[in-house]
């Protein structure tokens, strides 16, 4: 808390001096993108971004002359496929699956990230400006979610579900730490693209053998998945 109270008060006296100065500028907007582990310029490869992990938010930034302070908060899906086996006494009783049977989940997640991003002007003119950011990033996790394939595999046979749930909640750590590093242009001083990539720094399923999932399924052969993407946005400065 002591930090925080020391950085607000460093940005407070850098813009009051910019401001005297004249260099001192304020900006807030909406963006939208959407994250990928492979970047592409193919337009259906962006289409289908789009339409499977869209993300929208806001995003404010505080410049001072060529300097800036980026922070944004963002709500975007992520889904995570797992092959688990089923372990333990009374599984059976919980999703009707047999112990040994090997199933395919997908944990979704609802998330909501707030990158802090520090960055300066590469190339500041009229038309365009080219700007190079990075800055810690919190992921909190809003809401999970399990989903089941409709067949399981036993002794190398697949089998049909009888009667299972397909919607279970499951907790994940609230929050996920990462940092994020990329480029972004301004055009017109109106128009922004950034393409960030965002290093997982925490391990996102550690702790899921120790939920209620984990008294079924045996999570220890998972890699304690770290997310890490790139974000690609586009906003509008307001202001």
């Amino acid at each position: 808390m002591k930090k925080t109270f020391l950085l607000i008060a460093a940005l407070l006296m850098m813009g009051s001096a910019a401001f005297a100065g004249g260099g001192f500028d304020i900006a807030i907007g909406p963006k939208v993108g959407y994250q990928t582990t492979k970047l592409s310029y193919n337009k259906a490869d962006i289409k289908s971004g789009f339409a499977n992990h869209f993300t929208a938010g806001l995003f404010g930034r505080v410049t001072i002359g060529r300097l800036y302070v980026q922070p944004e908060v963002l709500y975007f899906k992520t889904s995570n496929l797992f092959a688990v086996d089923v372990a333990g006494t009374g599984s059976d009783n919980l999703f009707n699956l047999p112990t040994g049977a090997n199933v395919n989940l997908t944990l979704n997640q609802m998330n909501l990230q707030v990158p802090i991003l520090v960055g300066v002007k590469i190339i500041d003119l009229d038309l365009i400006a080219l700007r190079a950011q990075v800055g810690p990033t919190a992921n909190f996790v809003l809401k999970s979610q399990t989903l089941f394939d409709k067949t399981y595999t036993i002794n190398g046979q697949q089998e049909e579900l009888e009667s299972t749930t397909t919607d279970q909640n499951f907790n994940t750590k609230n929050i996920a730490w990462g940092l994020q590093a990329g480029l972004g242009v301004d055009v017109l001083d109106f128009i922004t693209l950034d393409i960030n990539y965002n290093f997982g720094l925490s391990k996102v399923f550690e702790n899921l053998n120790n939920t209620t999932l984990g008294e079924t399924f045996d999570f220890s052969n998972i890699d304690n998945t770290k997310q890490s993407m790139f974000m690609v946005t586009v906003g509008l400065k307001f202001f």
